[in-house]
């Protein structure tokens, strides 16, 4: 006699543990690894993931396990892919988090199946020869980095990938997938967008692609995973545990034995360091539009961010405009009223801020500067509040064009207008513009954070991508000498930055940061506090109002710590592992 048993996951917040429950055998041929059932749990019936399947055949063993276990109440189809199972396991223990909630990110939008026939195209030849070449090392190196600058489309080293057998691609936004997707069809190639056709990529296709959570979807004859714009921050899931998609690519690659190979036009620094020995640079003919960094310091009015490049942009631009301020309300800059300096710490370059006695203090380095300005010494300082509603206003004042503020409070159905005002967003909800301009770049730049300058490269990367070969970027500090503004105003932008990210990695060496160290971002829930939180030898602990950071030299000691912090604070602590912003 033999009995198949399964262990499931219940899909139950706060229950992260595994229950085993007897397989009727009426169930026996609809059930597998990863399928969604409905189980008996402490009197109410809830849905789970079979996460494993075993087959007992001592009759005496049965007897003895048979008395306390309950059989699964039904099966419902479709949940997470088999072979998925273990890297969605991988991921709960590698980022510090449940795994119901992965096995949830990694499921099937429906349980049930509709049957699809494999579909394959036929392709188009490639028609660039440095992205085959890249590829094809790539390949044979077991996967890698491939630089891809702005004006040229990472869609082509899928191509040439998919030429070699069908790829799992990952995109930042579903949108930029969808579009993909559609280039991809063009050449030839049959494609699968997740979610909406996860029953095609099963069945089989070229590409299957999507945004973040399509790393695990199903993808037939798998042969390579492909990651665009490795950089980008939407590929980090911010819901705990916060899973970066770039690290579950690699290990879902590594799994099924395929090469991952990761694009971008700026990549990270964790991605330089990983794929040191396997970065492959593309240099086609043009590679980033023109850059021009302008120097608000010569604006005739103090604070004012109409520069005379800006409104020349306004003005006579043929296409649409983008004037981007992260800014919303009251802004973080602090500028004297006699020399026009804006207040920065002299340690750290972060932009200092004026706490409740009107001192200047740094927040990232915590010292305080004083009262008095930190180039003259003068005591009289202007404080600009303009966010983009003031921003829009003078510029509808100054060049009597229709001027249209991109907010979340309005819709993409614009009726007329080429000028937009907005956040970094306005370059995701516009289409067509030929020029953007970054109206202030220092609040971005100053801002209290080591990543503050990958953030900035990450916005003006994405303005490049969007204004094309014919456009043009325009980037407005009072900072032109910071060694990042002096890179991207080279003529070989590419390079100039090359040499800038040489300079980030070892700053990020010398100080521990990663990928030369282990971070994770915690918070705490009453009634419990950060104060609660016990020194551990060997950790660093930058402790906030209700969070902290822990810093530790490798991941295998931030595991050990974390796991010391669960024990002593059990559910107040939440675990934000990795952060992209620190």
């Amino acid at each position: 006699m033999s009995l198949l048993f399964a262990s499931v996951v219940p899909d139950v917040s706060g229950i992260d543990k595994v229950f085993d429950y007897i397989v009727p055998e009426s169930f026996a041929e609809r059930v597998w690894v990863g399928a969604r059932v409905r189980i008996d749990l402490n009197g109410r019936r809830v849905g789970g993931w079979v996460v494993e399947l075993a087959s007992v055949e001592d009759a005496a063993h049965i007897s003895d396990r048979y008395g306390r276990l309950l059989p699964l109440v039904s099966v419902s189809g479709h949940g997470v892919e088999p072979d998925v199972v273990p890297l969605t396991k991988w991921v709960s223990q590698y980022f510090w988090g449940s795994w119901r909630a992965v096995l949830s990110s990694a499921s099937a939008p429906h349980v049930r199946v509709r049957p699809i026939h494999p579909h394959r195209g036929t392709h188009l030849a490639p028609d660039d020869v440095a992205i085959t070449a890249a590829v094809a090392h790539t390949v044979e190196t077991g996967g890698g980095l491939i630089v891809v600058p702005p004006l040229a489309s990472a869609l082509a080293v899928v191509a040439e990938a998919a030429h070699r057998g069908p790829v799992l691609v990952v995109c930042p936004t579903l949108k930029m997938a969808t579009l993909g997707a559609a280039s991809l069809r063009r050449k030839g190639f049959t494609t699968a967008v997740i979610p909406e056709q996860w029953d095609a990529a099963r069945a089989g296709v070229d590409v299957v692609i999507g945004a973040r959570s399509t790393v695990f979807a199903p993808c037939a004859l798998l042969s390579a995973v492909v990651v665009i714009d490795e950089h980008d921050e939407l590929l980090h899931d911010e819901r705990a545990p916060t899973w970066n998609a770039v690290d579950v690519a690699l290990e879902r690659a590594r799994q099924q034995g395929v090469p991952c190979i990761a694009t971008s036009s700026i990549p990270s620094a964790s991605s330089l360091h990983r794929w040191v020995e396997a970065t492959v640079v593309v240099k086609p003919e043009k590679q980033w539009p023109q850059i021009e960094v302008v120097d608000l310091e010569s604006v005739p009015v103090a604070g004012s961010l109409l520069s005379t490049e800006m409104l020349s942009a306004v003005s006579q631009s043929g296409g649409s405009v983008a004037c981007v301020l992260n800014t919303k309300g009251k802004a973080r800059l602090i500028v004297c009223r006699a020399c026009r300096q804006v207040q920065s710490c002299g340690t750290c370059s972060a932009l200092l801020t004026q706490d409740a006695d009107q001192h200047l203090v740094c927040q990232r380095c915590n010292i305080d500067h004083g009262l008095v300005c930190v180039s003259c010494g003068r005591t009289s300082f202007v404080v600009p509040r303009g966010g983009i509603s003031h921003l829009a206003s003078q510029l509808r004042a100054s060049t009597a064009r229709e001027v249209i503020e991109v907010s979340a409070d309005n819709d993409d159905t614009w009726t007329q207008g080429s000028v937009f005002v907005g956040t970094e967003a306005v370059l995701h909800r516009v289409s067509g513009i030929e020029v953007v301009v970054c109206a202030d770049i220092d609040r971005d730049l100053g801002a209290p954070r080591m990543t503050a300058a990958r953030e900035v490269l990450a916005l003006v990367a994405r303005a490049a991508r969007v204004v094309g070969d014919r456009g043009k970027v325009i980037v407005q500090t009072r900072h032109p000498n910071h060694p990042l503004l002096l890179a991207l105003g080279q003529p070989d932008v590419a390079d100039a930055l090359l040499s800038w990210n040489k300079q980030d990695v070892a700053q990020r060496k010398t100080f521990g940061f990663p990928p030369f160290g282990a971070l994770a971002h915690i918070s705490i829930k009453a009634p419990r506090s950060v104060n609660d939180i016990p020194e551990i030898a060997g950790i660093d602990i930058a402790r906030f109002e209700d969070s902290a950071i822990v810093k530790a030299p490798t991941r295998e000691q931030l595991s050990e710590a974390i796991a010391q912090l669960r024990e002593l604070l059990g559910v107040s602590l939440r675990v934000h592992a990795d952060p992209v912003r620190y």
